[in-house]
C-alpha cells in the first residue's frame, strides 16, 4: 500500500480522528518522538505533557506497546493478539509481552444485538427461537455469544453474534496502522527490511477472515469432517440454515477447561498425548489445521472428548509444505540440523541469495540441542519452530504464514498438554509419529520423496531447476525483472547533495548581481557617486563578496 493511498483512506472513515488519539497515546507512554520521526508532531498537542504515564520510565519499550494496544481499546487488542502469534511479522520479544493482553470487553446492549440477528436472519427473533438469554455467556471484541434454544427442533444452540460497527473499527484502526506503517517505511530506514505495509497488509487478510462467520462455520464442518470416525475428537455441530455472514448457530457443547481437570495421572497422560496426536493429524493427514488451540478454545467433555471451539483462524498445507513438516519431526527427533536448516529454507518465501548457510546451520545446532537436551526435562517442539523462525528472521530469511502458524498452534497443545500433565515429554510422544513416517518414506511405493539421502536433495534441485529458468524468463518478459540497490550512506549523500544546491545557488545570485551591475553602469540610471551609478557598484561589491566566499569555501571544505 503506497502512502497516497493511506492518505486517502486516513481521511475517510473519520481515521483521521483516530490518528490523533493515537499519537496522544504514544505521547503518554514516552513515545513522542515516534511522530516526529513520522513528520506528525503538528497532529494532537504531543508536546503537553500532563498526561504523561507516571511509570512509563520503568517500562521495556516492548512493555509500553503493549499498554498502548490496551489503552487503545478492544479491536486494537484483537490485532495485537493476533501479531503474538505472528513472530515472523514482528520481534519475538513483542510477540512474548502481547501475549500478555488481557480483553475484556462489555457485552453490547441486548436490543442493538437483537436488531443484528433479526436483519442478519431476515425474520423477528421469537420466529427463529422460542428463548434467547439477553446476559451473553461470552463477549470479546469482535463478537459476543448468546445461549438459546431453536423454535423448530427445540434444540439448546449457542448462538455467537459480530458485534455491531466492528467493520469500520477495524477499518479506522487499520487505516491509521497503513498510514503510520507507509510513513515509517518511506522515512525511518532501518524499518525498511521489516516492510511493515506489509504487515498491515497480513492483518487487514487475518482479520477480514475473522469476521466472515461463514468462512468459520466451513471450517467447523470441514475439521467434524476430518474427524468424523474418531469420537474423542470434536467440534460443535454447525446449523447452517441460519449461518449468515454476521450470525453463527452451533450445537450448544459446553466442556471442562483442562486447568480444571481432576482426573488421575494416567488419564492425563493420554489426553495430553491425544492432543498432539491430534494436532500432528490435522497438519500431516488432512493438510488443515486449527491454529489457536489455547485453553479457551479447547476443552474436555464428558467422556474426555476433546473439543474444539472458535475456528476463526486455521491453517492449510499443501502435499510438499507436509512432507517438509515429518522432515521437521525427524530432524528434531534425529537432532540432524543440516536436514532442519535445508527444510527451513525449503519452505521460506525470501532466502538472500548470499546467505552463509554453514553460520546458519550452526545457529539451528545450537537451537535443536535446547529442545533435545532441555534442563527442565521438558523438550518443546513447539518452541523450537518458532525460535527457528526468529533465527530466520535475523538472516532475512522469511517463513511462509502457514508454518508460523502450525508452529503457534503446536506450541499451543504443548503447552496445553503440559496444564492437564507437566511432565508430559512432546519430543518423546512425536518418535513414534517420526518412526511411521520414516518407514512411510523409506517404502519406494507410498514415500513422498523421490528419492533418498543426498540423491533426494540434489535430484529436488535438479528437478526445480527448469521450473525456476521459466519463471525468470517469464518475469524479464514481463518487464517486472528488478535489480535492487542498497544505499548505505544514504544520509551523508543527501547532506551532500544540499551543499551542492547551496552553492548552486549562490553562484546564480552572483551571476544575477554581475549582469544586473553591468546593466546599470550601461545604463548610468540612479544616482551617482564621481560619475558612477551607486546601484551598480553595490551590486558588483556584493557579487565579488559572494563570490569570494563561494571560493573560499570550495577551495577549504572539500565537500
Amino acid at each position: 500500500m503506497n502512502h497516497q493511498t493511506s492518505l486517502l483512506r486516513l481521511s475517510t472513515l473519520k481515521a483521521a480522528k483516530r490518528l490523533r488519539v493515537v499519537i496522544t497515546v504514544f505521547v503518554k507512554y514516552g513515545l513522542g518522538e515516534v511522530s516526529e520521526a513520522l513528520g506528525l508532531s503538528r497532529i494532537g498537542k504531543w508536546r503537553c505533557r500532563q498526561d504523561v504515564c507516571p511509570t512509563s520510565q520503568e517500562m521495556t519499550i516492548w512493555e509500553k506497546i503493549r499498554h498502548i494496544i490496551e489503552e487503545l481499546g478492544p479491536t486494537m487488542i484483537k490485532i495485537g493478539q493476533i501479531l503474538s502469534m505472528r513472530p515472523d511479522l514482528v520481534p519475538t520479544e513483542l510477540t512474548t509481552e502481547l501475549q500478555k493482553l488481557q480483553e475484556t470487553v462489555p457485552p453490547e446492549n441486548f436490543e442493538v444485538i437483537k436488531a443484528r440477528v433479526e436483519r442478519s436472519l431476515g425474520k423477528p427473533l421469537d420466529k427463529v427461537f422460542t428463548q434467547f438469554d439477553e446476559k451473553p455467556i461470552a463477549s470479546a471484541s469482535l463478537s459476543q455469544v448468546h445461549k438459546a434454544v431453536l423454535r423448530e427442533t427445540g434444540e439448546t444452540v449457542a448462538v455467537k453474534i459480530k458485534r455491531p460497527g466492528v467493520e469500520k473499527t477495524i477499518d479506522a484502526d487499520l487505516d491509521v496502522m497503513a498510514y503510520l506503517a507507509s510513513l515509517a517505511h518511506e522515512r525511518v530506514y532501518s524499518l525498511k527490511t521489516a516492510n511493515l505495509p506489509d504487515v498491515v497488509d497480513e492483518l487487514r487478510k487475518s482479520l477480514s477472515r475473522e469476521l466472515d462467520f461463514l468462512n468459520e462455520a466451513r471450517n467447523i464442518m470441514h475439521f467434524n469432517k476430518c474427524f468424523a470416525d474418531d469420537p474423542k475428537i470434536r467440534a460443535p455441530n454447525i446449523h447452517a440454515r441460519y449461518c449468515t455472514y454476521d450470525v453463527l448457530v452451533l450445537e450448544y457443547l459446553p466442556g471442562l477447561r483442562l486447568d480444571k481437570f481432576q482426573g488421575s495421572h494416567k488419564r492425563r497422560e493420554e489426553i495430553a498425548r491425544r492432543g498432539l496426536d491430534c494436532a500432528i493429524k490435522q497438519m500431516l493427514d488432512f493438510g488443515f489445521f486449527h491454529a489457536d488451540p489455547h485453553l479457551g478454545n479447547l476443552k474436555l467433555g464428558e467422556n474426555d472428548e476433546l473439543i474444539f471451539y472458535d475456528f476463526g483462524m486455521v491453517g492449510r498445507f499443501t502435499d510438499e509444505m507436509q512432507s517438509a513438516i515429518v522432515d521437521y519431526i525427524i530432524a528434531v527427533v534425529k537432532s540432524d540440523a543440516k536436514r532442519a536448516t535445508r527444510v527451513a529454507l525449503d519452505m521460506a518465501v525470501k532466502v538472500p541469495p548470499l546467505i552463509d548457510t554453514m553460520r546458519f546451520e550452526s545457529d539451528v545446532m545450537h537451537l535443536l540441542q535446547r529442545v533435545t537436551t532441555p534442563i527442565d526435562d521438558t523438550p518443546n517442539f513447539g518452541m523450537f519452530l518458532l525460535e527457528l523462525t526468529s533465527l530466520c528472521r535475523n538472516y532475512g530469511v522469511y517463513l511462509r504464514p502457514d508454518y508460523i502458524l502450525m508452529a503457534r498452534a503446536l506450541l499451543a497443545t504443548e503447552s496445553a498438554g503440559h496444564v492437564i500433565c507437566p511432565d508430559f515429554n512432546t519430543v518423546a510422544a512425536l518418535k513414534p509419529v517420526a518412526l511411521r513416517f520414516m518407514v512411510k518414506r523409506y517404502s519406494v511405493l507410498f514415500s513422498d520423496k523421490p528419492l533418498l539421502g543426498d540423491m533426494d536433495n540434489n535430484l529436488r534441485l535438479l528437478t526445480k531447476m527448469p521450473e525456476r529458468v521459466d519463471k525468470l524468463f517469464r518475469i524479464v518478459e514481463s518487464g517486472q525483472f528488478k535489480v535492487e540497490m542498497e544505499q548505505t550512506d544514504f544520509p551523508r549523500m543527501v547532506d551532500r547533495m544540499g551543499a551542492i544546491a547551496d552553492r548552486i545557488a549562490t553562484g546564480l545570485i552572483v551571476a544575477s548581481l554581475i549582469v544586473g551591475s553591468s546593466l546599470l553602469f550601461i545604463s548610468g540610471l540612479g544616482p551617482k557617486w564621481h560619475g558612477v551609478p551607486i546601484l551598480g557598484l553595490i551590486g558588483f561589491t556584493l557579487s565579488g563578496v559572494f563570490g569570494a566566499w563561494l571560493l573560499l569555501r570550495m577551495v577549504f571544505t572539500r565537500k
